[in-house]
């Protein structure tokens, strides 16, 4: 009985050390200045919203709101499909490349609803997250 507990135990402590699943940041867009990642498994989509995770990495550093200098900012959109509109509910902003190093500030603002232009990249990022939807 006590060996069989014990298995458990050891079997509960090797799946508990499983590492957490990483993003796979695929390349969206690319400029000279700062390429834009999307993590295409953090999309999802429910009626007329949709969501989705970015991750805009600088070719050279950049100063955030508090005057110190990131490398990267990692945020959280929310889009509105029919409306086409988006707020962006949470951010990081890192002293490294691709949301390494030092976490430099966290959700400096509060999200505020703001209208798509159109032939821009968040125009192109609505049409990527809401897919279908957007033709609503």
């Amino acid at each position: 009985m006590i060996s069989r507990l014990l298995l458990a135990a050891v079997a509960c402590g090797i799946v508990s050390c499983k590492p957490a699943p990483r993003s796979e940041w695929v390349v969206f867009e690319a400029a000279p200045d700062a390429t834009i990642y999307v993590d295409p498994s953090t999309i999802r989509k429910e009626g007329g919203r949709a969501e989705m995770w970015v991750l805009i990495d600088y070719a050279s550093a950049q100063p955030d709101k508090t005057g110190k200098q990131v490398m990267s900012d990692k945020l959280h959109y929310q889009y509105d499909c029919v409306k086409k509109q988006f707020s962006i509910t949470d951010t990081s902003a890192h002293a490294g490349p691709m949301a390494s190093g030092e976490t430099v500030n966290v959700n400096p603002d509060p999200p505020v609803l703001t209208p798509i232009p159109a032939d821009t990249t968040a125009e192109r990022m609505w049409q990527h997250a809401c897919g279908n939807a957007a033709a609503r």
